[in-house]
């Protein structure tokens, strides 16, 4: 039985070339919550928002021993900023 345990957390992500590009802003027990939340932020943002578990090390580095990612992390993009509005 899995008994991983996740919590959603929302970033602002910007343009910029370096990871991590984002940082949190917000973090909800289920996605719904987070969901609710990003209707309320402003629309001059990027934000991603990510599954993420508790007790794991999901980051991975390449072989120079940067931090180059994350590893099986479920995110989704809301790219407000980028909208006609």
């Amino acid at each position: 039985m899995n008994d991983t345990k996740f919590v959603w957390g929302i970033f602002v992500a910007n343009r910029t070339g370096k990871f991590p590009n984002f940082f949190p802003v917000g973090i909800y027990s289920t996605h719904k919550k987070a969901e609710e939340e990003l209707k309320n932020l402003p629309r001059d943002n990027n934000y991603q928002l990510l599954k993420l578990p508790i007790d794991s090390f999901f980051g991975y580095f390449n072989k120079s021993g940067d931090l180059v990612g994350m590893d099986a992390i479920h995110h989704e993009h809301f790219d407000y900023r980028d909208e006609e509005n």
